[in-house]
């Protein structure tokens, strides 16, 4: 039998992502390090030629016009995590991610925005001069998820 208190999963996505190619990489990126669903909100995109493997038809991809769509859809008992440079953060190398949750990344050129942090039931960070293309902070984010750390 199934213990649902023990099961884990995660999903990850961009909201007003900027360029299709980043996306690309991202859902190559997700399908290797275990993401058990993708998304987009706002800005959408079909196939990408950086997506070799297909992630799109290999994993559930969801898309949503706005943030307030996506968050009513949001799985139940699923943690909001967004992933960004803000004082309120958590740092990515103490932080205990949770069993059940869903990463957020906003655009490149203007994060996430207040009223999508407010949201998040976590805000997470990493050590960075400045910030990263959002594809290869989605990696790290999911790096850090399958090293053995405890959960929340």
């Amino acid at each position: 039998m199934n213990d649902n208190f023990k099961n884990e999963y995660f999903g990850i996505g961009i909201q007003n992502g900027k360029t299709p190619e980043n996306l690309g990489v991202l859902w190559r990126s997700a399908q290797n390090l275990g993401a058990t669903f993708i998304f987009t909100i706002g800005n959408r995109y079909a196939k990408q030629a950086c997506d070799t493997h297909d992630a799109v038809k290999a994993i559930p991809y969801f898309h949503y016009e706005t943030f307030e769509a996506f968050f009513e859809n949001l799985p139940k008992g699923a943690r909001l995590v967004g992933v960004e440079l803000d004082e309120r953060a958590s740092d990515l190398e103490t932080f205990e991610h949770p069993r059940r949750c869903v990463y957020l990344l906003g655009a490149e050129d203007h994060g996430l925005p207040k009223r999508v942090m407010v949201k998040c039931h976590h805000l997470v960070k990493f050590k960075s001069e400045k910030s990263l293309n959002v594809a290869v902070a989605g990696t790290i984010i999911m790096y850090d998820r399958n090293l053995p750390k405890p959960r929340s």
